[in-house]
């Protein structure tokens, strides 16, 4: 990589903003202290958005260079919001006290309106609300991680591995979402 490369690392850098660097000993994200034609220093950040450290990186080495793309925007989200992505996971009041089954759960979360994750056994997770709920199928509202609706889709009950009613995700899409929408006052 050459000119290009440095170009991108030289915005990344003046404009104070994450860059992605994908390297054969894996990839890196992070803010540019400096660079130059043979490496360039960054103070690493995790997925989380955590600040974790120092690293210098041969620029001969970098096989791509991500700046500004959705994925790298999500990580500044998450390091920018702290507050409400790493706050304590809600739990379901009064779920505590029955007998709990995904179906309780999922009535639960469709009476409250509340942004959850599924987990199904093909290995496909969902994010959204629940919209229907049928003795056996649901109707989920469907958001991608970036907080986009994605239409709806109908699912088995017993297609659902597991629910995530809160965590780290969920309340990054939910803060996601609430920003693109005003709330409505009625």
């Amino acid at each position: 990589m050459g000119a290009l490369l440095l170009d991108l690392l030289q915005r990344a850098q003046r404009s104070r903003r994450v860059v992605s660097l994908q390297t054969n000993g894996g990839a890196y994200l992070g803010y540019v202290l400096n660079q130059n034609p043979d490496v360039v220093l960054l103070r690493t950040i995790t997925r989380q958005g955590l600040l974790t450290g120092v690293r210098t990186i041969e620029l001969n080495g970098v096989l791509q260079a991500h700046f500004d793309d959705r994925y790298v925007r999500l990580i500044e989200f998450k390091e920018h919001n702290p507050e409400v992505v790493y706050a304590l996971p809600a739990a379901p009041e009064g779920l505590e006290q029955q007998y709990l089954t995904v179906p309780a759960l999922l009535q639960r979360a469709q009476e409250m309106r509340q942004l959850i994750q599924l987990e199904t056994h093909s290995n496909h997770d969902f994010y959204g609300f629940v919209s229907r709920l049928t003795e056996d199928e649901l109707m989920l509202e469907v958001y991608t991680q970036y907080g986009e609706a994605d239409g709806h889709t109908v699912m088995d009950v017993d297609s659902i591995r597991s629910v995530i009613w809160s965590d780290e995700d969920t309340r990054t899409v939910e803060l996601l979402i609430r920003q693109q929408k005003p709330e409505d006052k009625s």
